[in-house]
């Protein structure tokens, strides 16, 4: 399959200021709000999984018209600002939330699509875009990165004896391990923080009666930053999950101390239903990716497949 961005992704990624890549086949522009620097369980969070901004399009039909999808992270007086311009332009705005607890600022995150041109979708998207703010948002985080929650993270790991990882090996040297246990397709690590992230390639999700493929509508992803001298780092995750997985996951998730933050739509008019999972935890990485690992090993590998109905169009 090839990776290249074609001449249209490369410029739908220039209109949104984003950087293009494939993904899946599916062109795909990302950026994070870099004037955003939360901090959340008392630690930095800077990670592209704390203020993503990304868009997609696919399955382009003959008259141009492509499933467009976007989703950007949000400060709370942004929220309605960014809503109504969106909604100016005709764009379906299909969830408004949180993904994380104990975040300052406080955080939230929409999700918005389209059925239209690609080019036409960014350009809207740009337009709505300039009512966010560009001012730098700092907030200090505490020095060791406390949080009253300690407890949390040493309750038992549902029977598995989990390694106790070297002090303070080659951080780079561990997101490679970090990524191997969660089977990454991709991981970068760039300014101390590591990112892997990987596709439910088993959900082959119908949205807005188009086939969709899209990496914002099967993700998993995971990340640690914020490193302290004991080892422990700021550790999250997050997974699109069907309706019936989302209770037995919580389960094996709490079981191991994570902390579940938030369960929830991030679109609409899609088939199957999805949902979302996000999770935290103050923890060794590797502690946290086989913790993860084996709470994944509850989803289903099965083939979840649904036929597009191209005629179907919502506006």
């Amino acid at each position: 399959m090839d990776t290249t961005p074609s001449r249209l992704c490369r410029e739908f990624a220039r209109i949104l200021g984003s950087t293009p890549s494939v993904v899946n086949g599916v062109c795909t522009a990302t950026r994070s709000r870099t004037n955003l620097h939360p901090v959340v369980l008392g630690r930095t969070a800077e990670s592209f999984m704390f203020v993503p901004q990304a868009f997609s399009f696919e399955n382009i039909n003959k008259s141009g018209k492509a499933l467009c999808l976007g989703e950007t992270v949000l400060l709370q007086e942004e929220v309605n600002p960014f809503m109504s311009k969106l909604r100016q332009h005709g764009i379906i705005v299909t969830a408004t939330h949180n993904h994380w607890l104990f975040d300052k600022p406080r955080l939230l995150y929409m999700h918005f699509e389209s059925v239209e041109e690609p080019l036409t979708f960014a350009r809207k998207v740009r337009d709505a875009m300039r009512v966010l703010t560009t001012q730098q948002i700092q907030v200090e985080s505490s020095s060791h990165g406390e949080v009253e929650f300690s407890s949390y993270e040493t309750e038992g790991n549902d029977g598995q004896d989990i390694e106790v990882q070297m002090d303070r090996q080659s951080d780079s040297s561990l997101c490679d391990q970090f990524s191997r246990i969660l089977k990454g397709e991709m991981h970068t690590f760039e300014d101390d923080i590591c990112l892997v992230m990987r596709s439910r390639h088993n959900i082959q999700p119908v949205v807005l009666g188009r086939q969709g493929r899209s990496f914002l509508l099967i993700p998993q992803m995971f990340t640690f930053e914020s490193m302290s001298p004991d080892g422990r780092a700021l550790c999250a995750g997050e997974t699109v999950i069907l309706q019936e997985e989302i209770n037995p996951f919580i389960s094996r998730l709490r079981k191991q101390g994570i902390l579940v933050t938030a369960f929830h739509n991030h679109w609409l008019f899609e088939h199957p239903r999805l949902m979302y999972i996000h999770w935290l935890s103050i923890d060794r990485p590797l502690d946290f990716a086989r913790k993860t690992r084996n709470a994944l090993s509850v989803l289903t590998d099965r083939p979840v497949r649904f036929r597009s109905r191209t005629s179907m169009k919502r506006r």
